[in-house]
């Protein structure tokens, strides 16, 4: 799948130049990667965190080392939180490394394989469409498209569907923690009460 998405990105970069789709994500941001490495060796955790091939390399090492699920664990909770979401543009005026896809570790990745559930694969797949019956003509076909609004509207719908379902993990958290709570109250009254 994730093969897939790559050889598509680099066609519809070829072919379809600054209107292509993709999915980048950038970088962690220096001051929240020297705290994020600060973090790592107060653990002694020997984890780079001055790129993606360094984090990648580390996070191999150490899924070799004996016991180390709980330190993966840490590892993949700490650096997700630091992450900056994933977004899509088109390619543009941009320069090659704002279009890498960091998590990844991919220099160029889009979404193709999931039409059925997102609105950015079916995007994709009709610039491929295109790709494929105009071959050379591809470019002059694109024109009259502007696909970085499509880029970041999808990329807003996106970011609010993540934080709702976080609000809503939230709130459903919030609500069992009460329903519990209130028992155990009622628990402790009922044995004060009886004693």
């Amino acid at each position: 799948m994730l093969l897939a998405n790559i050889l598509v990105a680099e066609f519809i970069a070829e072919r379809c130049k600054d209107k292509a789709l993709l999915r980048v994500h950038n970088d962690i941001k220096d001051g929240a990667k020297e705290q994020l490495g600060s973090f790592f060796n107060k653990l002694g955790l020997n984890i780079d965190v001055s790129g993606a091939l360094g984090l990648s390399k580390s996070l191999a090492m150490l899924k070799n080392e004996a016991n180390s699920q709980d330190k993966l664990n840490v590892v993949n909770r700490k650096f997700l939180t630091n992450l900056q979401q994933a977004k899509y543009m088109t390619i543009e005026n941009n320069d090659q490394e704002d279009l890498i896809h960091y998590g990844l570790n991919f220099n160029l990745y889009t979404h193709f394989t999931s039409p059925i559930r997102r609105y950015a694969d079916l995007l994709v797949h009709r610039l491929l469409t295109i790709s494929l019956k105009e071959k050379e003509h591809t470019r002059d076909k694109l024109d009259g498209l502007d696909y970085s609004e499509y880029a970041e509207e999808i990329s807003e719908k996106s970011y609010n569907a993540r934080k709702a379902s976080k609000d809503c993990q939230t709130l459903f958290h919030c609500l069992l923690l009460k329903e519990h709570g209130q028992r155990v109250y009622e628990s402790l009254v009922f044995n004060i009460e009886n004693h």
